[in-house]
């Protein structure tokens, strides 16, 4: 499910470790969630009144239904390209006597067992949550028959989760399967994977939903994880009129995603060779040849009256095209910077006029830490592992600044101009002023945090083999977590002196701007004299002196 072509055998063995030690973090989050959460339940079963115990487990109801959703959601989108038999499965099993029945029950098969492993794992994690919010004196049903409820229902929602990203990828490849198409299938993925990560900032808004639940707005539609808070509620047998409605709902769009599903694997079985298989019209050949040569000799004029040198163009060309083609280094790059984005919409949804005021201070910051590593992670990973060898023979000791030069251009936009760019906007939303001097802050902060990005960087983007999980998992989310703190306090501290003279805003802006400047120039020359990488090694490696 995980075969992306990109990962060596030391690779796959690195992301095993990898998934096994995520498996037993979410084991480890859900007892310290009880940890956390003891005292909350200790207080409500004291309450003189069953309201607030309840109005409290309809949103830990949400969330312990939502989070499933959300995460299955996310993996099913990741392993989408092994959702479906493609046209490698055929020019490979179609000369072996394999029936077709067989491939594609074997994928469906596939996504069964895996999903289902992902959904125990992740329930199995949230069961001592449920377990503490059940033994409570007020829970107006028997603990085992709520737990089966929650059971059934959190698991319905996690298979509509599945189901409803299959459909879509499904229709995707019936729709978009050819041709230039599929670059449009892969913005289309981007997009969904984008739009889950927004979803992730909306749990801290539980509280508003489980009001929506109990005034029965509209808005509920809108909203699977309370289509199945109804369902639950229904197989406890203390369903509102409102969340009954829920619950017929929940029942509805399983079984519309059910059907949807069901449709694109039978139309996908009886006429795969026609939908992917399908070669390239004689039209189309000569209109992708002929555009093609006038196209590159445009190419070569506009080229030759650039400033850039040849090997910088080469490099952003690469780098370009992979971008458009790879669905991987899309989701990669837009999901983990939307999720900086989505951080920061957060801070503004529904803000109070005190949080409003701070949002300009520190979520830029946010952003740009959320751009950093979207493009550290987005271009290490490789395209192709097995043909870097081009990049081998034609490795030049006088044009590698000018390759690496590349990286650091695309690092400078990301974390110096669109944070900047965010600055402007949520300084004009907040206040009514965009602040040009914070911006200005917030951009030359970006320029000197790519030094801290392209620290160790040695490598041409996406040629160099990639080895996941190279440290603990959760010593390294401790370094994140830390440096996310430490970046926004600095930041926001530094914004603070610029907008409070302009005396301290020229000075600060000055020595940023040199700061940014000497590492800058630090990086290139260090470049010109470091030789590329292409084999990834694990931080614990004895070093070799390679005289």
């Amino acid at each position: 499910m995980f075969d992306f072509g990109v990962l060596t055998e030391a690779g796959t063995d690195a992301f095993k470790h990898l998934l096994v030690g995520g498996i037993g973090g979410m084991i480890a989050f859900g007892f310290l969630l009880v940890r956390i959460l003891i005292g909350r339940y200790v207080i409500l079963s004291m309450a003189p009144s069953p309201e607030p115990y309840r109005r409290a487990l309809l949103g830990d109801d949400m969330l312990m239904i939502g989070l499933p959703m959300l995460l299955i959601a996310f993996i099913t989108l990741v392993v989408s390209e092994s959702l479906f038999p493609d046209e490698r499965d055929f020019r490979i099993l179609g000369p072996l006597p394999v029936a077709r029945s067989t491939i594609f029950a074997t994928k469906l098969a596939g996504l069964i067992l895996f999903n289902g492993l992902v959904v125990a794992v992740v329930h199995i994690s949230l069961l001592p949550w449920l377990l503490l919010s059940s033994f409570n004196r007020w829970l107006d049903s028997s603990i085992l028959t709520r737990i089966a409820a929650w059971v059934i229902a959190s698991a319905s929602a996690s298979l509509f989760a599945v189901l409803a990203i299959t459909a879509l990828v499904g229709m995707l490849r019936l729709t978009l399967s050819h041709g230039r198409l599929h670059a449009i299938t892969a913005i289309a993925k981007s997009a969904v994977f984008a739009g889950l990560v927004l979803c992730i900032p909306l749990v801290y808004h539980v509280a508003a939903v489980t009001s929506l639940l109990l005034s029965g707005s509209a808005w509920l539609m809108l909203v699977p994880p309370a289509w199945f808070v109804g369902l639950e509620r229904l197989l406890v047998g203390s369903a509102t009129p409102v969340l009954l409605r829920l619950a017929f709902t929940a029942l509805g769009g399983l079984a519309l995603a059910s059907t949807i599903t069901a449709i694109v694997y039978v139309t996908l079985f009886r006429h795969f060779e026609r939908l992917v298989l399908q070669p390239t019209s004689k039209s189309e050949r000569g209109a992708a040849v002929t555009p093609g040569l006038d196209g590159s000799n445009r190419r070569r004029s506009t080229s030759d009256q650039s400033f850039a040198p040849p090997a910088f163009r080469a490099i952003l060309g690469f780098i370009t095209t992979t971008f458009r083609r790879s669905e991987m280094h899309q989701s990669v790059l837009v999901g983990l910077s939307i999720f900086g984005l989505g951080i920061a919409l957060n801070s503004l949804i529904g803000a109070s006029p005190r949080s409003l005021a701070r949002a300009p201070y520190w979520t830029p910051f946010a952003l740009m830490f959320a751009s950093g590593v979207a493009v550290r992670a987005t271009l290490v990973l490789p395209m192709n592992y097995r043909a870097n060898w081009i990049f081998k023979m034609t490795e030049d000791p006088a044009t590698r600044r000018d390759q690496f030069r590349v990286v650091d251009y695309l690092a400078s936009i990301c974390l110096g101009g669109v944070p900047a760019a965010w600055s402007l906007l949520v300084w004009w939303v907040a206040t009514g002023d965009p602040e040009p001097t914070a911006a200005v802050v917030v951009g030359l902060i970006g320029l000197v945090s790519v030094h801290a990005v392209l620290f160790d960087w040695r490598r041409i983007p996406f040629t160099c083999s990639y080895l996941p999980g190279k440290r603990f998992i959760f010593y390294s989310l401790t370094i994140a977590i830390l440096a996310f703190a430490f970046s926004m306090a600095v930041g926001a501290a530094l914004v603070t002196m610029a907008r409070s003279s302009p005396t301290q805003a020229v000075a600060i802006v000055m020595i940023l701007a040199v700061a940014a400047w000497l590492l800058r120039t630090y990086r290139l020359g260090s470049w010109g004299q470091t030789p590329l990488m292409f084999e990834d090694e694990f931080p614990d490696r004895v070093l070799e002196l390679q005289l």
